[in-house]
């Protein structure tokens, strides 16, 4: 299996208006983006898009006059780029050609092994979600924020955790499913945002709806976290980078961004 990384960097304004005219982002509340990000991808790449990906904003800092510090837009595909490259000059309208800059697209073919023991830095946007099933019944899971989830133990108690290890807790039982060990990490940016999905009828809802709240909460878990991880499996690590970390895969969230330990 070959995995190659791609960048792009969209219009971020275009997108959201490309979005809105199609109804594709959340009416109220913080937007992940993800599912407008999921039709813009399939608009032009169709069943050979990225996945998982994520939109990488960039550090707010002031730039030299002329240097591009928008937003990236990362993915890993198995395919072939050819292929990818042929489907979006045959089939992507120019709109959804622009809003992507797909002029400007950049690929580069990852290691086909990370050996074991070896260390690597990483950075990922997860949803730290759990399924729980209502009184038993697996016919009636829903998702949890994995924090929440956590502290049903502790009713009305103080719990003897926070947030940041309950997420960690969660990235590492995902790590070592995946081959490999998580040495370090921090929670680097938390917020709650709405998603929109498709239900069974095919119509687009926002999750949670606006009348479903988890404990108050007004979304869902929206988390980026920073650490080092050692591979104990390389092939299961390899499917995993390849695959992506939890849920919402396809909605720009797991995918796990690889850099030095140091």
């Amino acid at each position: 299996m070959t995995l190659t990384l791609l960048q792009m960097r969209p219009a971020l304004g275009p997108l959201l208006r490309w979005a809105e005219r199609r109804k594709l982002v959340a009416a109220h509340g913080p937007d992940d983006l993800g599912y407008a990000l999921h039709a813009i991808l399939a608009a032009a790449f169709g069943a050979h898009a990225p996945k998982p990906f994520v939109l990488v904003d960039p550090p707010r800092r002031r730039e030299r006059p002329g240097t591009d510090s928008g937003p990236q837009l990362l993915g890993y595909i198995t395919g072939d780029v050819a292929n990818l490259r042929a489907h979006a000059a045959a089939f992507a309208e120019p709109e959804v050609a622009e809003v992507l800059g797909l002029g400007g697209l950049a690929a580069k073919i990852m290691p086909d092994r990370f050996p074991a023991g070896m260390r690597l830095g990483f950075r990922t946007r997860i949803r730290p979600t759990v399924r729980r099933d209502r009184d038993g019944d697996r016919t009636r899971t829903r998702e949890q924020d994995a924090y929440l989830a956590a502290l049903d133990p502790y009713e009305g108690q103080p719990a003897p955790f926070g947030r940041s290890e309950v997420y960690r807790d969660w990235l590492a039982r995902h790590f070592s499913a995946g081959g490999a060990e998580l040495e370090g990490a921090s929670l680097d940016t938390f917020r709650l945002t709405r998603s929109l999905r498709r239900d069974r009828d095919r119509h687009l809802t926002q999750i949670p709806p606006p009348s479903a709240t988890m404990k108050g909460a007004a979304g869902h878990p929206d988390a980026t976290v920073t650490g080092v991880l050692a591979i104990r499996d390389p092939e299961a690590f390899a499917a995993l980078l390849a695959r992506g970390i939890g849920r919402h895969r396809a909605f720009g969230f797991g995918m796990l961004l690889l850099k030095p330990p140091g």
